[in-house]
Order: structure tokens, then C-alpha cells, then sequence
């Protein structure tokens, strides 16, 4: 009896830890990393003097304000006194029965503060719909300064839609060049916005089981992601994209080499602390249903829950397809 009420005071405690170092975000994936492929994630880049507010008028979220945090799943400080309570219960009880003093009495130290979530306006999730209110793609969007690269430079609010600016958009890759047309199709012709595909000098990383995208080193950027923490920590390499040893094939090989170089140098960097992981992403998204690309075109936003994904905002102004979405949220017709 006594071997069981430690055992479950142990137990207690443990779940008092996992339940903090999730952060009020649910459960946190085994440490690993991997790098998209070119064609499974492309970036897209608006820049140039009116961007914000070109893009302003095509994605769901406010590009204007700062974005939301992602739903808490428990309130963690209830959990973890319920459970501390239970704890103290079992010690007190196994006190009681052995007469020493101790033995569950560490369980208490066993908790651990609520790791801190930081989201910022660095990066944040976005659908882009066509004129019925249908969904185009989702994508995630970074902004930064024009030439900027590494997280000293990220942009945070107060924001000026006036400023020349570059938003990266990491988009699915069987949704990209339907975007890419998307957006040439809404950009006016003397407008000072840049459309381009960045896919070739730009890579796309993925790491999980972490809640700390703090301290990025020069060429990356990094956030948790906006949608949701169990979907890992998204990077972009973002610099050597002048290297010398990029290569001038005509066919697109330097791109696939620039993009190789970028994979091994990522791996060299987190091997050591995040383990290789391919195919991750693929299996936690599916998991969290969480829909991507093609698997949305067609689609409302809000039948896809891309409101609770923090890709839709119903304070902004007018933006294309508002109409739909705005409707199906107050009326749910």
C-alpha cells in the first residue's frame, strides 16, 4: 500500500510537470526537426511601399493589429492545483500510515513554472479567399524589413502600412502557383508592389518540442506557430542566398543545390539537440486537424475552423470574400 501511494504521489507530480511544461497548450511532441522540400512548401514574396495594405485587402487575418494567441486548451494553474492537492493528499496519507515525514513531501518541488509562449507579429497565419468567400490557400506570413535577415529586423507594431516592406508567404506547395496568379491577378498595374517566388534562396524548417524560438542566429527567423504550438517551431533560413557558391545552371539546379546546402547546414545546427525527423509535420498536422493547401480551396474559412487557428479576423475592414465569412459568423448562413 505504501510502494502505491508513492508511486501515485510520483505520478501526480510528474503530471504536475508535463501539465506546466506544456505551457496551457496540450501535449509537446518529441524533440526532432526536418526541412521542407521545395515542392511541399514555396515562398511567395510581396514587397515594396503599399504591401500591408495591398495584402491588407486579400487575407482573412488583420495585418494592421496584433495577432491573437492560440486557445488555451485547460487553465493550467486549476490543473496544477487540483493535482498538487492530490499530491499533498497522498503524502499526507503515507505520512500517516509509515509515521516519517517526507517521503511524498518533494512532489510539491516537482512542479515546474508555466513554460512562457511568446507570438508575435514576426509571423502569423492568413487565408487568402477569391471573390465568392472560398478559400484560395492558407498560408502563414512574414514580415519584415526589405533585405532583412535575421530575427533583429522582424517588424513589431506599431505598424506603418505606409513603410516598404517584404512579406514572406509560406504557402503549401499544391497551392502555390495558384496564389502566385491570385495575387497578380489583384495587383493594380502602377502599383510599387513586387510579386515574386522566393522559393530558390528561401527554405523552410520545422522543429519540434520546443516553446522557444528566442535567440535565432543571423539568416533565420523563427516563431512558434501561430496556429497552434503542437505544430512545432517554423524557421526560415533566409540568408545565403548571395553565397558564392551558388551556381548559374539554367535548369534549376542551383536552386536545388542552394536548397540542399541550407538542409545540411540546418541539420548540422539542430542535429546535436533535435534529432532528424522527417515526416513529422505531415503526421502531428493530421493529427491536430489541421487542413493545408488544396485540402482547403473551395472551402468557407470558418468550415475549416480557421477562425479558432487565429487566420481570420471579424474586426478588420473590408477584404475580399469578407462577405461569406462574415455572414456564416453572425447569422451561421
Amino acid at each position: 500500500h505504501l510502494s502505491l501511494t508513492k508511486a501515485t504521489t510520483i505520478m501526480a507530480s510528474k503530471a504536475a510537470a508535463a501539465a506546466a511544461a506544456a505551457g496551457r497548450y496540450g501535449k509537446l511532441w518529441g524533440r526532432g526537426h526536418e526541412t521542407f522540400s521545395p515542392a511541399a512548401r514555396r515562398i511567395l514574396s510581396v514587397k515594396g511601399k503599399g504591401a500591408t495594405t495591398y495584402l491588407q485587402g486579400l487575407v482573412t487575418c488583420d495585418l494592421l493589429a496584433e495577432p491573437p494567441r492560440p486557445r488555451e486548451e485547460y487553465d493550467v494553474e486549476a490543473v496544477a492545483a487540483k493535482v498538487t492537492a492530490a499530491a499533498a493528499a497522498a503524502a499526507a496519507e503515507n505520512k500517516e500510515n509509515d509515521g516519517s515525514e517526507g517521503n511524498g513531501g518533494d512532489s510539491s518541488d516537482a512542479m515546474e513554472p508555466v513554460v512562457p509562449v511568446n507570438f508575435t507579429s514576426k509571423m502569423r497565419s492568413a487565408c487568402f479567399l477569391d471573390h465568392r468567400g472560398r478559400i484560395v490557400t492558407d498560408a502563414l506570413l512574414w514580415k519584415r524589413p526589405v533585405g532583412a535577415d535575421n530575427d533583429d529586423d522582424i517588424i513589431e507594431p506599431p505598424i506603418d502600412a505606409n513603410k516598404e516592406v517584404e512579406y514572406l508567404i509560406d504557402v503549401p506547395g499544391d497551392a502555390a502557383d495558384t496564389l502566385l496568379s491570385h495575387l497578380k491577378k489583384y495587383k493594380l498595374r502602377r502599383s510599387r508592389v513586387k510579386i515574386s517566388d522566393r522559393s530558390g534562396d528561401v527554405s523552410v524548417h520545422a522543429v519540434y518540442g520546443t516553446l522557444n524560438a528566442e535567440g535565432t542566429p543571423p539568416g533565420y527567423v523563427a516563431a512558434i506557430d501561430p496556429r497552434h504550438p503542437s505544430l512545432g517551431m517554423r524557421v526560415l533560413s533566409t540568408g545565403g542566398d548571395t553565397s558564392d557558391e551558388k551556381g548559374n545552371n539554367d535548369n534549376g539546379g542551383d536552386d536545388i543545390d542552394a536548397h540542399e546546402r541550407r538542409r545540411r547546414d540546418f541539420e548540422t545546427m539542430m542535429s546535436g539537440y533535435f534529432p532528424p525527423s522527417n515526416g513529422t509535420y505531415g503526421v502531428i498536422r493530421k493529427l491536430s486537424g489541421v487542413a493545408e493547401g488544396s485540402e482547403l480551396t473551395g472551402k468557407t474559412a470558418l468550415e475549416c475552423n480557421q477562425e479558432f487557428l487565429n487566420a481570420v479576423s471579424f474586426s478588420k475592414g473590408c477584404y475580399l470574400g469578407q462577405e461569406l465569412t462574415a455572414r456564416a459568423h453572425h447569422t451561421g448562413a
